[in-house]
């Protein structure tokens, strides 16, 4: 696939996602919130991203929603912080695209997939850049 096909996939699945988040959002959340918003619980971060399968790093088992790895015993803390955390940065870049701060989303968007990267994470990256690009015209 040619690099402005790709970019154009991405970009519509990007709005695609985007849509949808909004149309699921119960209307008493803001429209805004902070970065630093309350952090969900360790097990509300590991379900595994669109496109993303976790597995151990060490003997490469699938991921069953322990911080002890069952087939090798190695320590998935750390692992599991790292997913919480990107997705806690790309629900505060899909907040600030909603609230029209478009060099916040990108930050966001950017230092997530710096932290976990994933293809919906890259097709809101794509997104932001793209939102941001246009805001200069």
């Amino acid at each position: 696939m040619s690099e402005p096909a790709r970019v154009a996939h991405a970009l519509l699945r990007a709005a695609s996602a985007f849509c949808a988040a909004l149309v699921r959002r119960p209307p008493e959340v803001a429209l805004v919130q902070a970065p630093e918003a309350p952090r969900p619980s360790l097990s509300a971060g590991l379900r595994p991203a669109a496109g993303v399968e976790n597995r151990c790093p060490v003997c490469g088992a699938r991921f069953r929603g322990s911080r002890i790895c069952s087939r090798c015993g190695a320590d998935l803390a750390p692992l599991m912080l790292l997913t919480v955390k990107a997705w806690q940065l790309r629900q505060a870049a899909r907040q600030a695209l909603d609230a029209g701060d478009v060099r916040l989303a990108l930050a966001l968007a950017t230092e997530a997939q710096g932290t976990q990267n994933t293809d919906s994470g890259e097709a809101l990256r794509l997104l932001g850049a793209w939102l941001a690009l246009q805001a200069r015209k």
